[in-house]
């Protein structure tokens, strides 16, 4: 691409009209947003349900929220501050043109805690197997958070890796974003890859719900201890809690990912203004944790609203079956 290609582009995205207004929005999301997140985290911490090894992955992925968006403030305001100040009085577009370095640093917290979020669902999905292997003894367990966000920093590493792989620097960028105006098949690699993490963790999680309801259903019959029909009463309460966000979740990287390889796999189709535009919106982290921080709230306070008749009904014993047991103890 020659200079006044690079010019007359840099212009054309600059003045996009409907890019400026999706920054300006992710902007006021961002500010409506952090207070928010930050609402939940003082919740999670104080709500005596959770168990440890929960808390610490659900407050590291809001950090993570609150990291993203930081970070949109920087770098979307900087961007506007560029189109509607800086380019007006430039002699050229090529001046607010940004260095390959720039983006790097810009973008790198941006999509390591956007990745970091995507891996919260196989993350909560293996803290919840943790606590259904060790239903009767997991209530002491106050350290197999380290294993699980081990876990988590390890696969965001990898997709990370996977992304910047063909990172290279000393150049130029347009627009600051990972997945070029090329067909970066590594990135759509990725992609993949997450899409069906995304869906093996699901699947794992729906058939862990199952396996505690059937816990339950036999403690029930057999007249188990009052102990552990609260330990495996405790477990499915936070599979209720943990339902919904950890399907939104599922339901935006599949967006993510399905429009992202459907708008990279056709760019050569999209203006320059158009396709960089198309990138960023459908980047749903935002709607994501609007939607986290109201269905996270309202969930959690439906089952600590029954939480006391659920525990009752669950650690109810069949009057017939304890004293056919406590005639077979007497023989």
């Amino acid at each position: 691409m020659n200079a006044s290609s690079s010019c007359s582009d840099m212009e054309a995205i600059a003045t996009y009209i409907p890019l400026r207004i999706l920054l300006f929005s992710f902007i006021t999301i961002a500010v409506i947003t952090i207070p928010m997140i930050t609402y939940v985290i003082k919740r999670i911490i104080r709500n005596p349900l959770y168990h440890r090894n929960t808390k610490v992955v659900l407050v590291a992925h809001a950090i993570a929220l609150i990291v993203h968006f930081g970070d949109r403030l920087i770098f979307h305001g900087w961007d506007l501050y560029r189109y509607i100040i800086i380019l007006p009085d430039s002699p050229s577009p090529c001046d607010i043109i940004s260095s390959s370095e720039r983006c790097f640093f810009l973008r790198i917290s941006f999509n390591s805690a956007m990745w970091f979020c995507v891996c919260t669902t196989p993350a909560l999905t293996l803290e919840r197997y943790l606590a259904t292997r060790r239903t009767f003894s997991y209530q002491s367990d106050k350290h197999s958070w380290s294993l699980v966000l081990g876990f988590q920093f390890l696969l965001t590493a990898f997709l990370l890796a996977l992304i910047y792989s063909k990172q290279s620097f000393g150049g130029q960028a347009l627009y600051c974003m990972t997945a070029s105006s090329s067909l970066p098949m590594h990135v759509l690699a990725v992609f993949v890859i997450t899409i069906n993490i995304q869906l093996a963790s699901i699947g794992w999680y729906r058939h862990l719900v199952k396996r505690n309801e059937k816990l339950r259903e036999h403690l029930q019959k057999t007249g188990g201890d009052l102990i552990r029909k609260y330990q495996v009463e405790e477990t499915l309460r936070a599979f209720r809690i943990l339902h919904q966000p950890i399907h939104l979740m599922f339901i935006f990287h599949f967006l993510y990912s399905s429009v992202s390889f459907f708008v990279l796999y056709f760019n050569p189709y999209f203006s320059r203004p158009l396709y960089f535009f198309l990138m960023e919106a459908n980047i749903y982290l935002p709607e994501y944790s609007l939607a986290f921080v109201i269905t996270f709230i309202r969930m959690e306070n439906r089952v600590s609203d029954n939480s006391s008749q659920g525990l009752r009904k669950s650690i109810e014993i069949d009057t017939a079956v304890y004293f056919e047991n406590y005639q077979k103890d007497w023989n």
